[in-house]
């Protein structure tokens, strides 16, 4: 109870303003209990390392595991407004000046950064604005209830996948990866309205796979890549886009050429779930698969 110990002022205030249950288990784990919220907005940076996110415990809203490698801060902003949580998570920053005057700011000492295991709770509804700087990440948000999703990557290896129904819609994806290798995986099951992806330099899949029953809106643009887009054989799809010199868009077999801007899949007008995708590519190739 070190961090309690050296901080026993500051951790009062923190209790007191917030009304939780902060745990210091072991140097190498940290929670935060659940409480009065019905609802939880995540604002998470990550300035480099390795961030794995999954689904936890119901009963706490955080926990954060962590191995050891280059000591680094890890700082958490929390507080519960109209029985919403929000939550600001920098990971990689040594941020030394303490409460910024809005809201209790604490630290969680003793811990050395790198790899970060964070896992949120699958019993509340959950907004996700992430930024990723240099690192990997493995963002596996299967069987959480995500109600919305912004996500920026800097020069980075990332790997998003909804493995399982989402449990509520979202309205809106919007990612955008700069120099780096993305993989999305089994995105249908997000249960999404509107999916944006702007991609810049590197390798990008999209895959598609999962649930979609309704009619979706996809745009994609990609800079100086290969991005490929895989999607469930009974998806009906419709792909717009425009043509130049410098880039290529391919669709698989069951497509067939509307004019000379437009692919559209033989099953689209019976199909229960539709994909209309907007492509905008630079200089790239961007490939329409069907799912295996």
């Amino acid at each position: 109870m070190t961090w309690v110990r050296n901080h026993h002022k500051a951790s009062l205030v923190l209790l007191t303003a917030i009304s939780l249950p902060l745990t210091a288990l072991a140097q190498e784990y940290r929670e935060i209990g659940r409480t009065t919220e019905k609802e939880l907005k995540v604002v998470l940076s990550s300035s480099f390392g390795s961030l794995h996110v999954f689904r936890g415990d119901p009963g706490k809203v955080l926990t954060v595991e962590n191995t050891k490698l280059n000591a680094i801060g890890f700082n958490v902003d929390y507080a519960i407004r109209n029985r919403i949580g929000y939550m600001d998570l920098a990971l990689g920053e040594n941020d030394e000046e303490g409460d910024n005057g809005d809201h209790p700011h604490f630290k969680f000492n003793g811990f050395k950064g790198g790899q970060w295991s964070l896992s949120f709770s699958d019993a509340i509804p959950i907004s996700f604005d992430i930024e990723m700087g240099v690192g990997k990440g493995d963002l596996n948000l299967s069987g959480l209830s995500v109600k919305d999703l912004n996500l920026s990557t800097g020069a980075s290896d990332v790997c998003l996948a909804f493995d399982e129904p989402n449990r509520t819609s979202i309205e809106n994806i919007n990612i955008e990866s700069g120099v780096s290798n993305f993989l999305g995986r089994n995105l249908g099951n997000a249960n999404f309205r509107h999916f944006r992806f702007q991609g810049g330099v590197g390798s990008c899949v999209l895959d598609f796979g999962g649930e979609i029953t309704r009619e979706v809106d996809v745009d994609v643009a990609v800079g100086m890549g290969v991005m490929t887009l895989i999607i469930p054989k009974d998806v009906g799809a419709r792909v717009l886009y425009e043509k130049n010199w410098v880039s290529r868009v391919t669709c698989s077999d069951d497509f067939d050429a509307s004019g000379e801007t437009e692919f559209v899949s033989k099953n689209y007008s019976t199909a229960e779930g539709k994909m209309n995708i907007r492509v905008d590519s630079g200089v790239g190739n961007v490939r329409i698969e069907r799912e295996e």
